[in-house]
Parts: structure tokens; C-alpha cells; sequence
């Protein structure tokens, strides 16, 4: 059978039955009329590279049913790991992506709103985590009027400014919780796993990649931004040189700064609503696999950086910060009817934020491309492509083009300015592991 006939045989048989019987597909429903479920027409829609980048077959489906006597239709969106050997989903990390997510909708989330927070977020319906698989099933928020953006990198200055509104707004309740009431902001936090850093050891070829990856920004900015001091260029490759020790150092959560953030606040996992005049008005978060607590500025920087174009980032930077701090602060004070703490002011804010200068970049230079140049590939072909070193390096070193070179160096020049201007270095308070 083919992907789709497979997916819509699983659905039918297997899975909505399940759904069914938890009470998430009916609000009416009644164990004594489950006899008279009937399950019609499946669409399946597979969600392919060139819409996004995912490690993961994710595809929409419209399910037409039948319950006493009525005609139902629900549209939902399926994401699962792919078909891969139980090593590579170890080594993905695939049992803590996905127990996060998991964690998020069935726990977290709901004592969010208990607690007065209002986040748009899909409709959980469904999910599993098993030893070498996992999968989760949501409501397909395009039912309700979100959009993801057309444009896959670059976003407008219009979106950048609502989507750092809404971090702000969200960084702002959560830290909240934290404060008002700590107890419950650990029962909240307590099943987080890290996501990205936990595995001591990356995939050989992840590992080249990333390697070859800190080369070829040192030569974009050798090309693009001559003038960027060459000791700085080499300190960030020396920092990032250990990819796995220095994200784990980076993301740990340092207080007082800490609180509960996305983790992986992109392009990627959120959408937008708008009005009349295709202008974005608000956002939907999404894919909380990598929720964790840490700095609120790995969610900014790494926006900012894997989001927008220097054109916006660079040009608008004092004000989109400030539309995030703003944000931010009225959300604490709405939530918690006290003054934001000193530690939370701008000039720390943005210090905190060229700290995470280095990780975001450096996510830059490994990521970009991939989102310029999309490979065309499933994410099963993708994660079980055999390619050789000098494909991956040859890949990694001119994919994406200019584009990408120029994007990569003007963020080394924006960290190296940035950095000098306000006398935080790079490496600033690095935890030892």
C-alpha cells in the first residue's frame, strides 16, 4: 500500500477508535452508542519539505464520520517519527522531543490556563510514546484561521514585530507562575527532559556538518565583514567548537533569568492570524518539543536569527526589541499586579540577549541553508541518506549561496558590535559543566 492508503488504514482502524472512546472526538459522546461509529472518507494530506523543514512525516487529515445518526467532520494533523533504526532515534532524541510535547498539551498547557494564561494552541486529541516510536495527534489549527507564513526565511518587519510581541507575552506570564507561585511552576517544569543536549555524543554526521559549518562562517565573514577583529571570529569557533557541551552549557537555566521558554521559537512552529488587509495581527504557538526552562532570549535570539533577514533584524533591532520588553512587562504586571524586578530591566534584557548571541549564530550557520535550499527530501530519506564527508562538507559549506553567507556574516558582525558597544564577551558567564 502506499504512504497515504496506509496512514488512512492506521487512522480508521486503529487510532480513531481510540480517540473515540477517550471522549476528545465528541463532546456528546456516549460509551452506549458506540456501536453506531462509522467511519466514512480520509483525506491525507502529507506535509512536505518545501512547506517545512521536519524530521518527523507530519501530514493533515480530514476524517468524515458518522455518530448516532449524525454526520461529523474533523481536520487534524498527524506528526510521527519516522521509519528509522532504534539507534538513530536514540541519537535524534526523538523519546524526549516528543515527551515534551506531550507533557505540554496534557499537562502543562492546561495549568496554564487554570492559571489564567490565554495562548492560543491546537486541540489535543491523541498520543503515544513508545521505545522506538512516537506520535502525536492535534486539531489542524487552519480550521481556525491560522496561517503560516508563505515566506520560509525573511520574514516581514510587520510578523517579526507580532511574533516578538507575543514571546514577550508569553515570556511574561511564565516568569508569573514562577514568581506568584513557585511551588506550581516546578509541578509545571518537573517532567521537562532537555531535548537537543542530553546525548554526550552527536551523529558522526551531524557532528561533520556543525564542524564544517563554524568554517564556513569564519569565511563568510572573512568575504562579507572583513573589519569583524579575527581574534573575535576565532574565540566563537573555539566556543562552539564542542557543539554538545556548549549548547548544554548555554541552555542550562541561570537565575534569576530562568523561565519556561519554546526552546525552538522559529518560522517553523508558528502561525499567524490576519485581518482583512493580509496583515498579521496575532500568532499560534506550536511544536513544543523542545520546551525547556532557560533564558528567554534563546527563543528571541534564535528568531531573530532564523526568522528574519538582517534587513529587518539589523535596521529595526532598538524597536523590536523594545516591542518585546514592552510586551513582556505588561504581561508580568497584568499577571502578577506587582513591578517588574530590576533584573528583568531592558539594559539586562539585552545583555542576556548577546550572551545567546553566540548559540543563535551558530544555529545560523548550521540551519540556514537548509531553509534557503531546501533538499526536497521526506524526512525519512532525509535521516537515512548515506552520504559521503565530502558531500556533507561540500553541502554544508556552499548551499544557499550568497544568500546565505551574507545573512551568516552580518550576524558574526552584529554579535561582534553589539558585544564591544555594551562590554559583554561572548563567553560571559559560561557555567561549568
Amino acid at each position: 500500500m502506499s504512504l497515504i492508503e496506509t496512514e488512512s488504514q492506521w487512522l480508521r482502524t486503529i487510532i480513531l477508535p481510540k480517540i473515540l472512546e477517550s471522549g476528545r472526538l465528541l463532546d456528546n459522546y456516549s460509551e452506549s452508542k458506540a456501536d453506531t461509529f462509522r467511519v466514512g472518507d480520509i483525506d491525507v494530506d502529507v506535509i512536505g519539505p518545501k512547506e517545512a523543514f521536519m524530521l518527523t512525516l507530519c501530514y493533515r487529515t480530514t476524517i468524515r464520520f458518522e455518530y448516532d445518526g449524525e454526520q461529523y467532520e474533523r481536520k487534524m494533523v498527524v506528526k510521527k517519527t519516522p521509519r528509522i533504526p532504534p539507534e538513530m532515534y536514540k541519537s535524534i532524541q526523538f523519546g524526549y522531543l516528543f515527551g515534551n510535547e506531550i507533557e505540554f498539551y496534557t499537562k502543562i498547557l492546561p495549568q496554564m490556563q487554570k492559571a489564567g494564561g490565554k495562548f492560543a494552541a491546537p486541540k489535543y486529541y491523541y498520543s503515544e510514546l513508545n521505545p522506538s516510536s512516537a506520535m502525536v495527534i492535534l486539531s489542524d489549527f487552519a480550521e481556525d484561521g491560522w496561517r503560516v507564513t508563505k515566506d520560509r526565511v525573511g520574514l516581514s518587519l510587520e510578523h517579526a514585530r507580532v511574533a516578538v510581541k507575543s514571546l514577550g507575552k508569553f515570556h511574561g506570564f511564565t516568569y508569573a507562575i514562577k514568581h506568584k507561585n513557585p511551588e506550581q511552576f516546578q509541578n509545571m517544569i518537573k517532567n521537562l527532559r532537555e531535548a537537543r543536549f542530553s546525548n554526550d555524543k552527536m551523529h558522526p554526521a551531524f557532528l561533520l556538518k556543525q564542524k564544517t559549518s563554524v568554517r564556513r562562517a569564519a569565511q563568510a565573514v572573512a568575504t562579507y565583514q572583513p573589519h569583524v577583529d579575527e581574534d573575535f571570529v576565532k574565540k566563537f569557533g573555539l566556543l562552539t567548537a564542542d557543539y554538545t557541551k556548549f549548547g548544554r552549557q548555554r541552555v542550562d537555566p541561570r537565575e534569576p533569568l530562568a523561565t519556561l521558554c519554546h526552546g525552538d521559537y522559529v518560522r517553523n512552529n508558528v502561525a499567524f492570524m490576519y485581518d482583512d488587509k493580509e496583515e498579521p495581527q496575532a500568532i499560534v504557538m506550536f511544536d513544543y518539543q523542545t520546551l525547556r526552562v532557560s533564558s528567554p532570549m534563546i527563543d528571541l535570539s534564535v528568531f531573530l536569527a532564523l526568522s528574519v533577514f538582517a534587513d529587518v533584524r539589523y535596521t529595526h533591532f532598538d524597536s523590536i526589541f523594545d516591542d518585546y520588553c514592552t510586551a513582556l512587562y505588561d504581561s508580568y504586571r497584568k499577571h502578577t499586579k506587582d513591578e517588574v524586578p530590576e533584573f528583568m530591566n531592558r539594559t539586562e534584557l539585552l545583555k542576556e540577549y548577546i550572551r545567546f548571541l553566540p548559540f543563535s549564530t551558530s544555529i545560523t550557520a548550521y540551519f540556514l541553508f537548509s531553509l534557503v535550499e531546501p533538499s526536497g527530501l521526506s524526512s525519512e530519506e532525509f535521516i537515512n541518506l548515506q552520504v559521503s564527508d565530502e558531500e556533507i562538507i561540500e553541502k554544508t559549506m556552499t548551499s544557499g549561496g550568497e544568500i546565505v553567507d551574507r545573512e551568516i556574516a552580518h550576524q558574526m558582525m552584529e554579535m561582534f558590535e553589539l558585544s564591544r558597544t555594551y562590554n559583554v564577551p561572548i563567553d560571559d558567564a559560561m557555567p561549568t559543566i
